[in-house]
C-alpha cells in the first residue's frame, strides 16, 4: 500500500514538472512571436509616407508598451498583445492612403493651367507639409478644402471653355451634341466631387472639339474665300469683257466717225475742187470772152492768133503772136 502511494506521488510530481516545463516553453514561444510582431510593425509603420507626428508618437508608445508586455510571463497577455499588434496598423495605413491620394491629386492639379495662383500656392504648400504635419484631422481637412476649391474652379473653367466651343459658329454638329451631353452631366451633378468626375472627359473632349472646330473654320473660310475670289474674278472678267466691248464699240464708232469725216472732207475737197475748177473755167471763159470780145488785143499782154481751122496743138506755121493793141488778122481767131 505504501509502495503504491509512493509510486502515485512520484507520478504526480513528474506530471506536474512536465506541465510546468510545457507552460514555460509556451510562454517563451509567445514572447518570440510578440518580438517578431513588434519588429514587423516597426518596419511597416516606417514605410508609411504620410503619417502625422501625433500618430507616429502614438505608434511608438504602442510599441514600447508591447516590449514591456514581452517581458511578462503571462501567456494571455502575450496572446492579446500579438493580436492587438496585428491590427494596430490598419487605421494608420488607411490614413496614409487617403493623404497619399489627396497629395497625388494636388500634385496633378497644381500644374493645370486653368487654376489661379492662389489655389496653386495652397496646393504647393500642402504638398510641402505632407511629410511633416502634427494632426491628421486638421491636415486632411485642409487638403479637402483646397482640393474642393481647386476642383470647383477647374470645373467652372473647363465648363466655360466647353460653352465657348459650343457657341462657335464653326463647331461640327456631332461635336456640339457630344459636348453638350457631357456638359449637361456636369451641370446636373449633385456636388463638386461628382462634377469633377466628368472633368477629364469634358476637358479632353473640349480640346479635341476646339481642334476640329479650328480645322472646320479654316475649311469653311477657305471655301468662302475661294467663292469670294471666284465671284470677284467673274466680276472682273465681266467688267473686262464690258470694257473691251465698250472699247471696241468706241473704236468702231471713232473709226466710222473718222471715215465719215474723211468722206465728208473728201467730198468737201472734191466739191471745193469742182467749185474751183468751175470758177477757173468761168474766169477763163470770162477772160476769153473779154479777150475775144473784138478784133483788137485790148489786154496788156501778148495773145496768140491761130488760123481758122487749126487749134493750139497743130498751130505751128498757122499762128501769130499779137502784141497788146494789135489787130486780129483776117481768117484768124484768138487762142486762149
Amino acid at each position: 500500500m505504501n509502495k503504491k502511494i509512493r509510486n502515485l506521488l512520484a507520478a504526480t510530481v513528474m506530471f506536474s514538472g512536465l506541465v510546468t516545463f510545457g507552460c514555460a516553453n509556451d510562454v517563451k514561444s509567445f514572447q518570440t512571436d510578440l518580438s517578431k510582431q513588434i519588429e514587423t510593425v516597426d518596419k511597416q509603420y516606417k514605410k508609411l509616407d504620410y503619417l502625422s507626428t501625433d500618430d507616429q508618437t502614438t505608434l511608438k508608445k504602442e510599441l514600447e508598451n508591447s516590449k514591456e508586455v514581452e517581458k511578462s510571463g503571462s501567456r494571455s497577455d502575450l496572446e492579446d498583445e500579438i493580436s492587438h499588434l496585428k491590427k494596430i496598423l490598419t487605421p494608420f495605413e488607411s490614413k496614409d492612403r487617403k493623404i497619399a491620394g489627396e497629395i497625388t491629386t494636388a500634385g496633378e492639379l497644381r500644374y493645370n493651367a486653368a487654376i489661379d495662383t492662389t489655389n496653386k500656392e495652397k496646393l504647393t504648400d500642402l504638398i510641402a507639409k505632407s511629410r511633416d504635419f502634427s494632426d491628421y484631422e486638421s491636415f486632411e481637412q485642409a487638403c479637402q478644402t483646397a482640393l474642393t476649391q481647386t476642383k470647383k474652379q477647374l470645373v467652372e473653367a473647363v465648363s466655360n471653355q466647353a460653352n465657348a466651343a459650343i457657341g462657335s459658329t464653326y463647331i461640327p454638329q456631332t461635336d456640339k451634341v457630344d459636348l453638350t451631353a457631357i456638359l449637361e452631366k456636369v451641370k446636373k451633378a449633385e456636388n463638386i466631387t461628382i462634377a469633377y468626375s466628368y472633368l477629364s472627359n469634358l476637358q479632353t473632349t473640349t480640346s479635341q472639339v476646339v481642334l476640329r472646330t479650328k480645322a472646320n473654320e479654316s475649311k469653311i473660310k477657305a471655301a468662302e474665300a475661294k467663292a469670294e475670289a471666284d465671284k470677284k474674278a467673274a466680276q472682273a472678267a465681266a467688267e473686262k469683257a464690258k470694257a473691251d466691248a465698250d472699247r471696241v464699240a468706241q473704236e468702231q464708232a471713232q473709226a466710222a466717225q473718222a471715215a465719215q469725216a474723211a468722206q465728208a472732207a473728201q467730198a468737201a475737197q472734191a466739191a471745193q475742187a469742182a467749185q474751183a475748177a468751175q470758177a477757173a473755167q468761168a474766169a477763163q471763159a470770162a477772160q476769153a470772152a473779154a479777150g475775144t470780145s473784138g478784133s483788137i488785143n485790148n489786154t496788156n499782154h501778148t495773145k496768140w492768133a491761130v488760123e481758122d481751122g487749126y487749134n493750139w496743138h497743130n498751130r505751128k506755121g498757122h499762128s501769130r503772136i499779137i502784141p497788146p493793141g494789135g489787130s486780129l488778122p483776117p481768117g484768124y481767131h484768138w487762142q486762149v
